[in-house]
């Protein structure tokens, strides 16, 4: 979540650009994006549980932010991990609807002077004088400067990853600390999150400039969607989203559709509850595909 980009959509955007469900796909993308308003990919079907707005609304909402000049279609590469089917990734433009900013009114040289003085003392004396208005007016345009001198700007390093060489996962790659403290703020064991990123990797023969940020986006996607193994629960759990038992309960038709994480997350932990694979491998196997979310609900209640 970002709340710079937040309070722009907020505060900033004008109202009159964003009436009726465009303001809450907006706010949406932006508590999806990271500090500097990129990376947001919530799927269309998370938009519209969230908001309430039917499908075609979103669709349609989407165009109309990106006509607008309001967001931009962001780097794809984020959500390679996801399949084949994965969801748009989005920028918020971040434009500045408030107009530039106030910069200080340019100092006026001074005027030479022409007349000669009266006498000796007097240019004396105006010589002082006009050393010491030359200081203070050099202090003052030194202080003008300082004041309105601003921060360099610093690109973020998932930015900075886009242009260097897109690698596979180094052999020797591990989580950092920044990673621990991520998974222990959301309650994920960071060590068996780093095994499955690590093996997917491998598996898929994927390739990115920042193996360190992709972690970090599967550990926070993960513990969205509910996929992620939690802390002191790795003995209790025998199955996960990707163990061939819950793929042999799916099946190949539905891998990589929008809706394969979260089936195979329901089915795990459904067999984690003792249900049979084969019995609910029977009981789904005539189910259309559409309704399989409503049927693992109800297999979920009856468990």
């Amino acid at each position: 979540m970002s709340m710079k980009a937040l309070e722009w959509a907020m505060y900033d955007v004008p109202a009159e650009m964003v009436k009726g469900a465009l303001l809450r796909i907006l706010l949406l993308l932006a508590d999806h994006a990271d500090t500097q308003g990129k990376g947001a990919f919530p799927s269309q079907k998370r938009i519209v549980a969230l908001t309430g707005y039917s499908r075609r609304t979103i669709q349609n909402g989407l165009h109309d932010l990106e006509t607008a000049g309001l967001i931009r279609r962001g780097d794809q590469r984020i959500t390679e991990h996801l399949g084949k089917y994965r969801p748009i990734v989005w920028d918020l433009t971040m434009k500045d609807f408030r107009g530039a900013k106030t910069t200080p009114l340019e100092q006026q040289p001074q005027e030479a002077q022409t007349t000669a003085p009266l006498n000796k003392l007097e240019g004396r004396n105006q010589g002082r004088k006009k050393t010491s208005l030359g200081a203070q007016s050099g202090a003052q345009h030194d202080c003008a400067q300082n004041l309105y001198k601003e921060e360099p700007y610093i690109e973020p390093r998932e930015s900075n990853a886009r242009a260097r060489k897109q690698i596979p996962i180094p052999a020797d790659w591990k989580p950092t600390e920044e990673h621990q403290a991520l998974a222990d703020r959301l309650g994920i064991d960071c060590d068996v999150e780093a095994g499955k990123f690590k093996d997917r990797a491998l598996d898929t023969g994927a390739t990115s400039a920042d193996w360190d940020a992709k972690f970090r986006i599967w550990l926070m996607r993960g513990h969205e969607l509910g996929y992620t193994t939690g802390k002191n629960q790795q003995s209790a759990r025998k199955y996960t989203w990707a163990s061939d038992e819950v793929k042999r309960v799916i099946g190949t038709d539905l891998e990589g559709t929008d809706d394969y994480m979260e089936l195979a997350c329901k089915v795990a932990d459904l067999l984690n509850r003792g249900l049979d694979p084969d019995m609910l491998r029977r009981q789904l196997a005539n189910v259309p595909d559409d309704a399989w979310v409503e049927q693992l609900f109800g297999q979920e209640a009856a468990a």
